[in-house]
């Protein structure tokens, strides 16, 4: 919003000084062109700022995920005792890093009075971390004032309706997610397929998905739209899109630590 004030009052100042030498026509002009430089600098220098915050969020993520791939790994080469062990150790690096990420976004606050659509923004980011911590409360509340611009945050809003039994999950679907291109489509597609699945939509799911296919190749998408088509809803499975599929909690994902043979695990 301050962005737009001081942008605003460069171009009337600007304006006005030009309208007095050379007349309405050249002050209205200079002026609109002054709001529109103005305001640009402005965006990049806070699109510099903001950057390099959520750069500190993104290392956050990535060391996570690599101390996860190195307990996998080690999972592997050392059985833990038992599944439950396992994840509940790979939770914890998971959830300390959510929190630590979810920590670092009060910092883009200070920028929220320069663009206010900001804060919608990294509203969308913090539905995905409170939601991994599974504050469902708080990401029920945030909600309304996401901009759901990012197909995992769409699906999570997909996911709270459903869990919630809200009306409108349809019209949502329709409005916002279908609006989605290309792996986007396909992964809200197949989301919003399998939630009518459990409600005896079968019809519908493969409507859906047809609608999906049509503009997508997406491989999940073209085997459930087969299995569907030949009776087989039961067989209709999201597990090929992986992480992004099993952090909506609609499905368990099973970690099997392997087992050692020979000094090699297989």
């Amino acid at each position: 919003m301050l962005s737009l004030i001081i942008s605003a009052a460069a171009a009337c100042g600007i304006g006005y000084l030009v309208h007095l030498d050379h007349g309405p026509v050249w002050g209205a002009v200079t002026g609109a062109l002054a709001f529109m430089l103005v305001h640009l600098c402005i965006l990049l220098i806070l699109r510099k700022y903001a950057n390099r915050r959520q750069q500190v969020i993104q290392n956050i993520l990535v060391k996570s995920q690599n101390d996860i791939n190195r307990q996998i790994a080690q999972f592997q080469r050392r059985n833990p005792g038992s599944e439950r062990a396992a994840r509940q150790i790979l939770e914890k690096i998971q959830n300390k890093a959510n929190s630590d990420a979810l920590a670092a976004t009060e910092d883009f606050k200070k920028f929220y009075i320069w663009n206010f659509m900001l804060a919608r923004q990294i509203n969308d980011m913090k539905v995905l971390l409170l939601f991994q911590l599974k504050d469902y409360k708080a990401v029920d509340a945030l909600l309304p004032s996401c901009l759901l611009m990012d197909p995992q945050a769409a699906a999570i809003k997909l996911v709270r309706m459903y869990k919630n039994d809200a009306p409108g999950l349809d019209k949502f679907y329709r409005k916002k997610c279908a609006r989605f291109k290309g792996e986007s489509l396909a992964f809200l597609a197949s989301v919003y397929a399998w939630m009518l699945l459990k409600q005896n939509r079968s019809g519908d799911a493969l409507n859906v998905l047809l609608d999906a296919k049509s503009k997508t190749d997406n491989p999940v998408v073209v085997a459930n739209v087969d299995r569907l088509a030949n009776g087989k809803a039961k067989q209709y499975s999201n597990a090929g899109f992986g992480d992004p599929w099993y952090v909506l909690g609609l499905e368990e994902y099973k970690v099997k630590p392997q087992r050692q043979k020979m000094g090699r695990p297989f």
